[in-house]
């Protein structure tokens, strides 16, 4: 039956991506097609390798093995939120991607890059003194010395320094890719992204250098008025998943060996696991734990509480000694039923968490209809410099985001990939800079007032007559039609 499930699944997948990829709609801009991407490889593909394969490193890990009726329920929900994103998401985001073609914002995007490069010089000494002070710790096996894992949650925290600077890295993603996009992508402007990704891949840490990688690409379809990677991006993409995976075999080591640093040859890292085994893919098992916990022996659901860290995470621990770990007034503990070390929810797994199917469907459903109206007022805005930067520097946080399914981590991360943005908005702002759509004010009111000039005089006598007081407008107004269609007869007769 469950073999049953798995084609099945697969049979859904194939025929929604098919009716997308065929629809005026797709792009690699949409929503929909990054969460076609993560649910194709987390949810079909993945499941079909581990019953073929027979995964079991994270069961042995977690300690518990799932039912059959368990990994059912699991492919089931993860279809139906897949169905409840699309299903949304088009609603919303039921436009073509439209490339905005204008002389002024092509000359506003060069008056801007002018003052990115103060940008830079604000924002690029802290995230590379953060990005550096990473590096160190990696080489010296000293992360482990200021991160701690609370055991009732599993939430890592840090116990030294602050967070805040510890993901000030997070924003050399919006300083490599802009900069590239704002220099025309010569060599010289994507220097900072080549060694952005090496001190990153260094540290034993992924997600970031992919997610810039990815946003540059999509900056340079832009430019290119691209609505599909070519195939020399892919390739690139292709290259950028196997850097990932032996990155994630060795946390860095590989890496660090390249820049001269030692490494501990006791740390074998995941070398013998099987292809797509490890947890960096393992959405599927995590769901499973879920379900294995909730709520057949919880008794209860997580009602949502998760949106309530938004209010608590920006607080830092050392102004706060006794913030909660995650969620505040949190229901559920996982470990109370296993050892569920680092996994993460996905949006369908989040949503059974906190209502079960009904939770599944309202979840996914919110995050499909949220970002199906991002993406419509991205296509339907001016597309301006700043719009531009922003949303192809949001999009790939959903790679991360579609992974843990909570709106936190929309949020934790958005900080620091916003933070230039803002930045550069503020600038300009400061220095009076003329954008595009000040400069079209400016010519709209020009030509209105040469419009203007341009009507001729009006006749004097012609004036005098129509400012002329009304004879008979003291008169019955029978009385004063009847006079005035009686001048109306007489050639030379002012009405």
């Amino acid at each position: 039956m469950y073999l049953v499930t798995l084609f099945a699944s697969l049979l859904i997948f194939s025929a929604v991506t098919f009716t997308f990829l065929n629809s005026r709609y797709f792009s690699l801009f949409h929503p929909f097609t990054f969460y076609s991407l993560f649910h194709g490889l987390v949810f079909v593909i993945r499941p079909l390798l581990s019953q073929w394969l027979h995964y079991e490193l994270v069961y042995q890990v977690y300690e518990f093995t799932p039912s059959i009726e368990d990994k059912i329920t699991v492919i089931v929900a993860a279809n139906l939120g897949f169905l409840a994103f699309g299903f949304f998401s088009m609603r919303q985001g039921a436009i073509e991607m439209r490339f905005a073609r204008d002389p002024l914002l092509t000359a506003e995007r060069n008056r801007l890059a002018r003052f990115f490069v103060w940008v830079l010089v604000v924002c690029g000494p802290i995230a590379a003194w953060s990005l550096q002070s990473n590096f160190v710790a990696a080489s010296n096996y000293a992360v482990l010395d200021t991160l701690a894992t609370d055991r009732a949650t599993g939430v890592i925290y840090n116990t030294k320094g602050s967070g805040y600077f510890y993901e000030a890295q997070m924003m050399l993603v919006t300083l490599t890719a802009v900069l590239a996009w704002l220099f025309r992508f010569r060599l010289i402007s994507l220097i900072p992204l080549f060694v952005f990704v090496i001190y990153r891949a260094a540290t034993g840490g992924r997600g970031p250098f992919v997610t810039a990688l990815i946003a540059t690409g999509l900056l340079y379809l832009f430019d290119q008025r691209r609505r599909f990677p070519t195939l020399k991006m892919l390739a690139t993409l292709a290259a950028a998943g196997l850097m990932f995976t032996a990155v994630g075999q060795d946390r860095g080591q590989s890496v660090r060996a390249l820049l001269g640093e030692q490494v501990d040859s006791r740390r074998s890292g995941e070398n013998d696991l099987r292809f797509m085994e490890g947890m960096d893919f393992a959405n599927m098992e995590f769901f499973e734990f879920i379900v294995y916990v909730v709520p057949q022996r919880s008794h209860t659901y997580g009602y949502f509480n998760d949106v309530l860290q938004l209010f608590t995470e920006p607080v830092p621990r050392a102004l706060w000694p006794g913030k909660p770990f995650g969620a505040p007034f949190e229901r559920i503990r996982m470990y109370d039923y296993g050892f569920p070390v680092g996994y993460t929810r996905s949006l369908p797994g989040e949503g059974w968490y906190s209502l079960g199917w009904l939770g599944v469907v309202i979840w996914c459903g919110l995050w499909g209809y949220g970002l199906g109206a991002i993406y419509r007022k991205f296509v339907e805005s001016e597309q301006n410099a700043f719009q531009v930067a922003a949303y192809m520097v949001f999009l790939p946080i959903m790679i991360v985001a579609y992974r843990d399914g909570l709106i936190v981590t929309v949020f934790r991360q958005g900080i620091f990939f916003m933070a230039p943005i803002l930045l550069w908005i503020a600038i300009t702002r400061f220095f009076n800079v003329p954008l595009a759509r000040d400069i079209r004010t400016l010519l709209a009111r020009k030509q209105r007032r040469e419009a203007l000039l341009a009507l001729p005089a009006p006749d004097a006598s012609s004036a005098a007559v129509r400012s002329a007081p009304d004879p008979d407008r003291h008169l019955p107004p029978a009385v004063r039609r009847r006079r005035q269609a009686l001048r109306a007869s007489e050639p030379g007769q002012p009405v």
